[in-house]
């Protein structure tokens, strides 16, 4: 039976990674794979982390079942540690449910938009992250892009507002909250304003997928574009990820914010997502989830928690300043300065990227996004060698 299967797509980046393990040469670069990483090239466990860890293995007394929705305790102290003091403003219109990361967030977003409105259209802007439209299309939604830069790389305000044009009522925008992935180059905050204005007056509900909060420029900035648009819509749905802010990648863990137009509405929609979340993953993992929860109840854990992601932030914006400085006339990349977060992508061709990791052992996906954190003081002059050697071609 399964030799009927439709041939499957390989990931690139699961690729690259395969390719850069096999490769024996010394002082390979892996600038591909999403992960922060610290000066001495490492995925480092946070130390606030591993300091919650070591309560939890004292103090946790059983492994039993969550429930559907998850830790609520987890979810609030989140969502009050990334919007402080919404809750109260939304009067009874916000519910969460804990999901497996951020893309666990997603899909059971994207699933009960497909209850809602089997029609829906989801726009979104490209390049985006890769697994948005897969993560569409898998629940029978219909994806439709636009541009989100121009041609002189700034955002391209004109093509968003074309798309949102076209979008009918019931539709979903899809959109990053900060740190966009691949570019860096996030919406303006009038942009924010204008997009919730639309969304309102046309009945369309945001959807924001909130992965790198605190990684752009603080935490309160990084997410003051969203908290404007969900104080302005009658209904919205935020995807969060634990994996970066808290470095918790394959402990899986976030959440789904749903925002209601009324409180009985928001009841009936965070039941539904905790049906559709039963037939997903029954429950959620529990452990990186509680910890989030350990480090948010304690205000000296969170007070450590905020001075090590303000550490991380700083070390990538420090690198990008580097990056953007660089002589490189033809890359020209000026604009890394002012864009934000972990990724960037650099204007190289496929055979560029090609000889990067060919001739020098720098491997970077083929659109040239490249993972910032990747960068330190103990290999960013071979990458940037490579980048003139490019640059002169």
């Amino acid at each position: 039976m399964f030799d009927r299967l439709p041939i499957a797509k390989t990931d690139s980046l699961m690729e690259l990674a395969a390719l850069m393990q096999a490769d024996p040469r010394a002082g390979k670069i892996d600038l591909g794979i999403g992960t922060y990483r610290d000066e001495d090239g490492a995925i480092p466990i946070m130390a606030v982390v591993k300091e919650a860890e070591r309560t939890l293995l004292i103090e946790q007394t059983s492994k039993g079942y969550l429930g559907l929705a998850g830790d609520g305790e987890f979810a609030l102290r989140l969502q009050g540690a990334i919007f402080p003091g919404l809750e109260a403003a939304m009067q009874g219109r916000l519910a969460r449910i804990q999901t497996p990361g951020g893309t666990g967030a997603l899909r059971l977003a994207l699933e009960t938009v497909a209850q809602a409105n089997p029609k829906a259209q989801v726009w979104l802007g490209v390049p985006s992250w890769p697994a948005h439209v897969p993560l569409i299309s898998a629940v029978g939604l219909i994806p439709r892009t636009f541009r989100h830069l121009n041609i002189d790389g700034q955002i391209d305000l004109a093509a968003m507002y074309s798309a949102l044009e076209q979008a009918r009522a019931g539709d979903i925008i899809l959109l990053h909250g900060c740190c966009h992935n691949p570019t860096g180059t996030d919406l303006p905050l009038d942009a924010w304003r204008a997009v919730a204005n639309v969304a309102s007056s046309k009945g369309l509900t945001p959807l924001l997928d909130l992965a790198y909060a605190g990684l752009g420029d603080d935490l309160e900035a990084d997410v003051r574009g969203v908290r404007e648009l969900l104080l302005r819509c009658e209904s919205a749905l935020i995807a969060v990820s634990c994996s970066k802010s808290f470095g918790l990648y394959r402990d899986r863990t976030g959440m789904l914010v749903l925002l209601g137009e009324s409180p009985a509405i928001t009841l009936n929609l965070s039941r539904t997502a905790a049906s559709n979340a039963r037939l997903l993953w029954s429950n959620p993992p529990d452990h990186g989830a509680a910890v989030v929860k350990s480090v948010l109840a304690s205000a000296e854990l969170t007070q450590s928690w905020h001075a090590e992601l303000n550490h991380m932030r700083s070390r990538v914006n420090a690198i990008r300043a580097r990056l953007a400085d660089l002589p490189l006339p033809r890359l020209n990349l000026g604009a890394l300065k002012r864009q934000r977060g972990m990724f960037a992508m650099l204007p190289l061709s496929a055979d560029e990227v090609r000889v990067l990791r060919e001739r020098h052992g720098i491997y970077i996906d083929v659109s040239g996004r490249i993972n910032v954190a990747g960068l330190n003081e103990a290999n960013f002059a071979k990458f940037a060698s490579a980048l003139t050697a490019i640059d002169v071609i």
